[in-house]
């Protein structure tokens, strides 16, 4: 069946590649904000692919995951939100279910974002929930996603 005109489909921007330097991340700790450059919402997308690549030394515990946050910037002025640690879990936008190997894994997740003005910037952040070290050299990719018409 074809997709007929004026129906909603999705519609992509050009993904981006976070990783900076990005520092290994103890079971049960938080990223630091050096390891992933700052996103730009430069399209004012609704939402986002986001896709985690981790490679663990050891197999995280089964039934794991890595947290996903997001700290949005120049909230009011130059004026930037808390960083989320254990005590601020703010702003949750989802969770990477990652498998028990020690092979690098792409994992693929669908959130929303929290846009307070045009092209916001964002910090992302992960917390670490798998049992066990992730190594340095994770990374992060953003799609930012819409709903248009189809022509």
């Amino acid at each position: 069946m074809a997709i007929s005109t004026d129906a909603a489909i999705e519609f992509f921007g050009t993904q981006d590649t976070l990783g900076t330097s990005s520092a290994a991340v103890a079971d049960g700790a938080f990223s630091i904000a050096s390891d992933l450059s700052t996103w730009t919402n430069d399209d004012d997308a609704p939402q986002a692919s986001v896709v985690l690549l981790a490679n663990f030394s050891v197999a995280p515990d089964a039934n794991s995951s890595i947290n996903l946050y997001l700290r949005p910037l120049n909230i009011q002025s130059t004026n930037d939100q808390e960083i989320p640690d254990a005590n601020f879990q703010h702003t949750y936008v989802g969770s990477f279910p990652v498998n028990d190997v020690t092979t690098a894994q792409y994992i693929n997740i669908q959130i929303s974002l929290p846009n307070n003005a045009a092209s916001q910037n964002y910090e992302f952040y992960i917390e670490n929930q798998t049992g066990q070290s992730l190594p340095a050299g994770w990374d992060i990719f953003v799609t930012p996603k819409t709903i248009g018409p189809h022509a």
